[in-house]
Parts: structure tokens; C-alpha cells; sequence
């Protein structure tokens, strides 16, 4: 299933670019050999007019290209761990599908609106709602299709063997059941909320005075706040099937059986800033520098979360290892 949807990700690009050159070959009786340059240095155009066939190639041809280039990059990235290649092969899904969805718009903008004039000089220019409002809107649901198809990290699979015997356990009895939960509230997101909705409150009340009315920078004072209310809450939760962390509406789950070891670990402020920019956006859910738990999963890659009791956690998660590798009766 992976396959497939990495398989349709990287269709969609060509598919919106034949869409497109599709399109200009059946508008084509209908548009001028040339149309108006108007781009150019410090105002003076380079070239007077450009063939519909030159357009066509840069703004097809600089994707396909790019498309070809994210291909290579797909193999590539495969020799990376895991959790890496997962979310480098969809930035380059996503990154390839919006630059597609970009210039292909603006390419069909372009020749719609010099589609039945005869001469270049008769071109009409796109108009500005279709610039401002059509392409935005096709490169976000470029981005939204291509990140759906991308989905979460793939699975790491399944650990061999109980985890080295210098890990920490917790003494557990035959038979006992675990479930573990550690719940907070995240308090920089409130001096956030807070910070912002006094700023934008303050921002409301100059534009009020000074130009009457604060438009929609009112509304976007509200509206930011806002958002940042749901990721206010985190939970770890654990239990003899997964370990799953949640931070507002984004949650994470790890099988307990990929997990080769858990380990407490000290994440300092270095590691916090950059520990999803090295290794990828699914690598962790760290809210603060701090005491964390660690899973050293079977792909060999590392996933960090936040954790006040990390001890107690990783010795949980290993004591419960041992017994799956010791066998079903002991679980």
C-alpha cells in the first residue's frame, strides 16, 4: 500500500502538466503565434513578444524537469533510515506536485486570456483575481493531495529479541496489566495565546484610530490565537500495544513491538531546535529542552517525546518487551 500511494503522488504531477499541454493543443487554433513579453530589466522588456511554443517550454518544461530530478531523489533517499527517507521523498512529492499546479495555472491564465486574439499586440493580460485567487488555491490543494498521499512515516517493523540487559526495567508480575498515562498542559502555548491576542488587540486599536477601521488584520488577531488553543495539551499514553503521544490534534503511535529499547535521555536546546530539521518531522513530539524518553526503534532510527517521568516510562516499555520476546503466555 505504501508503494501505491508514493506511486500516485508522483503521477499527479505529470498528470496536471499533460493536463495542462493537453489544454493549450486544443486552445491552440484560438491563440496568436506570439504573445507580448512584459517582463524584462529595470522596465524595458528583453524580448518584445514569445512564441507560445517558448512559453509552453518554461513553464512545462522547468516542472517536468524538476518531476525527473524528484525521481532520482526517490531512489536515493531509499538508503536513509526509515523515518529520514519517509519525510525527505514527501517534501520532494509535495514540493514537485505545487510547482507543477503553480506554472501550469499560470501558464493556462496566460494563454486564456489572449485565447481569439489574432496579433500579440491584441493579447488581453490575465486578470488579477485569477493570479491572486486561482493560483494560490491550486497550489494549496496540490500540497494537500500530495501530502495525503505521502501520509505518515512508514512503520518500523518488528524488534528482534528483548531489549540489552543494561536497560532500564520496572519489576512487572505475570499476567499484570499496563496502562500508563502522563498528561500536562503546555504553558508557553498560553503565554503565546496571550501574547498575540494583547498584540493584536493593540495592532486593532492603532488601525481603528489611524485609518478607521481594522480590516481584516481585526479578524487575523482573533483567528491566530486561536489556533494555537488545541496545541495546549499533551498526553503519553502506554500501554502492552503502542506507545502513543499526543500534542493537541497531532498524535504519533509506535507499535511496542518496533520499539528495540527505550532509554532516558536529556535533550538540550540545540537538540530540541534541530532534531526534526536532521532528521525529519515525524523524528519527535519534544515540547521543551528536558528530561525525555527515548524509543530506539527496529529500523534504526530514534523517536523522542517529552516526559516527566521518563524513568518509569522506559522501564515500562522495556520490562514489556522482555515479555513479548519471552513469548505470548507471559503477555
Amino acid at each position: 500500500m505504501r508503494k501505491i500511494r508514493w506511486f500516485i503522488g508522483m503521477s499527479v504531477p505529470p498528470a496536471v502538466l499533460g493536463g495542462a499541454l493537453l489544454t493549450m493543443l486544443a486552445w491552440r487554433d484560438r491563440l496568436p503565434a506570439e504573445l507580448p513579453h512584459r517582463g524584462g530589466v529595470d522596465g524595458r522588456p528583453i524580448l518584445s513578444t514569445i512564441t507560445i511554443e517558448g512559453l509552453a517550454g518554461v513553464m512545462l518544461g522547468t516542472p517536468a524537469l524538476l518531476w525527473l530530478a524528484g525521481l532520482v531523489g526517490f531512489v536515493l533517499v531509499g538508503r536513509l533510515p526509515a523515518t529520514l527517507a519517509h519525510w525527505l521523498r514527501a517534501t520532494i512529492q509535495v514540493a514537485v506536485t505545487a510547482v507543477s499546479a503553480a506554472l501550469s495555472t499560470v501558464l493556462l491564465v496566460i494563454l486564456h486570456a489572449a485565447t481569439d486574439a489574432r496579433t500579440a499586440a491584441e493579447a488581453g493580460m490575465p486578470s488579477t483575481a485569477a493570479m491572486t485567487g486561482l493560483v494560490p488555491l491550486t497550489i494549496l490543494a496540490g500540497v494537500l493531495v500530495a501530502a495525503l498521499l505521502a501520509g505518515r512515516r512508514s512503520p518500523a517493523g518488528r524488534a528482534i529479541g528483548a531489549p540489552d540487559p543494561d536497560a532500564t526495567r520496572l519489576p512487572l508480575a505475570d499476567q499484570e496489566k499496563v496502562a500508563w498515562q502522563e498528561r500536562r498542559v503546555h504553558r508557553v502555548v498560553d503565554l503565546a495565546v496571550a501574547t498575540l491576542a494583547l498584540s493584536g488587540a493593540a495592532m486593532t486599536a492603532v488601525l481603528v484610530m489611524t485609518a478607521g477601521s481594522p480590516g481584516w488584520a481585526g479578524v487575523v488577531s482573533v483567528i491566530v490565537p486561536m489556533t494555537l488553543l488545541p496545541m495546549r495539551s499533551y498526553r503519553l499514553t502506554i500501554d502492552e500495544r503502542a506507545v502513543r503521544v499526543r500534542i493537541g490534534p497531532i498524535s504519533r503511535e509506535v507499535a511496542l513491538e518496533s520499539v528495540r529499547r527505550a532509554d532516558v535521555v536529556d535533550v538540550d536546546a540545540s537538540q530540541w531546535l534541530l532534531k526534526g530539521v536532521l532528521h525529519g518531522a515525524g523524528a519527535g513530539m519534544v515540547l521543551l529542552p528536558g528530561p525525555a524518553l527515548a524509543l530506539r526503534l527496529a529500523d534504526g532510527s530514534d523517536f523522542l517525546m517529552s516526559c516527566r517521568d521518563a524513568t518509569t516510562a522506559a522501564g515500562l516499555i522495556n520490562s514489556m518487551r522482555d515479555r513479548q520476546a519471552a513469548g505470548p503466555a507471559l503477555i
